[in-house]
């Protein structure tokens, strides 16, 4: 994809940072002759339905749409689009759109203060022997727990041997989950009647198995996100990197 006299190299998918993303759209929209533009913003809720009901523009943009598949089309967060010319970027916003709206001129206007706003941001990072809860102000990292705690590693030994490992190794996992639910409640509950959004990142087995027994959680399922964050070693350095990743958008070039 070009941006004005630079080529902009960018792939299917790919997440960017608010920054790089607001520059990117910004650099799209300033066009050097006339030609065709469109915005529009669906929350959640709406996808598609507000293309459905734009004419001959909205339904060249479910065409794109339906061919990007499934992990756009369902996204909890909604999704934005933008068409300079033969270009175009469809987002996926890191926290979810509050209204839709169709344009047929650029405008990148709900987008941009999605990604300047300043929401509270609880993160529950979590593998096998180690997690870390966390909550941020925009970026800042405001409050934090790291810790661990030993979890067996699985026994390919069979018989009553390994019967009784499992059941070792099921109890440390079930500690594990205590302390960090612990934990939970620790850092999440001076913040709970504020707390915007909430990510859980780690092992997507044990995240599974951690939300069926933490009803902290259960209690926030209204604020906590589909994405899960990659995170390889909750730590707490690992911490610092986070708050960036949490305004991370993903984005995919169309063409028309």
């Amino acid at each position: 994809m070009t941006q004005g006299n630079t080529t902009i190299d960018i792939k299917p998918g790919q997440s960017i940072g608010r920054q790089r993303l607001l520059r990117l759209l910004s650099g799209m929209g300033i066009p050097k002759e006339p030609i065709r533009t469109s915005s529009f913003f669906l929350t959640p809720g709406d996808i598609p339905g507000l293309l459905a009901n734009s004419g001959g523009e909205g339904d060249a943009w479910l065409r794109r749409l339906h061919e990007l598949g499934n992990n756009v089309m369902r996204s909890d967060t909604g999704l934005a689009g933008f068409r300079s010319g033969v270009r175009g970027v469809v987002v996926v916003p890191p926290f979810p759109l509050t209204s839709s709206c169709f344009s047929t001129r650029w405008d990148i206007g709900p987008l941009a203060d999605l990604l300047q706003a300043d929401f509270t941001i609880g993160v529950v990072l979590l593998r096998l022997g180690r997690f870390s809860v966390a909550v941020y102000e925009g970026k800042s990292l405001v409050s934090s727990k790291t810790d661990s705690r030993y979890v067996k590693g699985r026994h390919s030994a069979g018989g009553t041997s390994q019967q009784r490992y499992v059941r070792i190794r099921e109890g440390q996992i079930h500690r594990l989950y205590d302390k960090t639910c612990q934990a939970v409640r620790d850092q999440f509950g001076p913040y709970d009647d504020r707390l915007d959004y909430v990510f859980l990142g780690g092992e997507s087995q044990t995240l599974n198995g951690f939300l069926k027994e933490c009803h902290q959680l259960e209690r926030l399922k209204a604020t906590l996100l589909n994405r899960r964050l990659n995170v390889r070693d909750p730590k707490q350095d690992t911490l610092d990197r986070v708050g960036e990743t949490l305004w991370e958008s993903r984005i995919w070039p169309v063409e028309w």
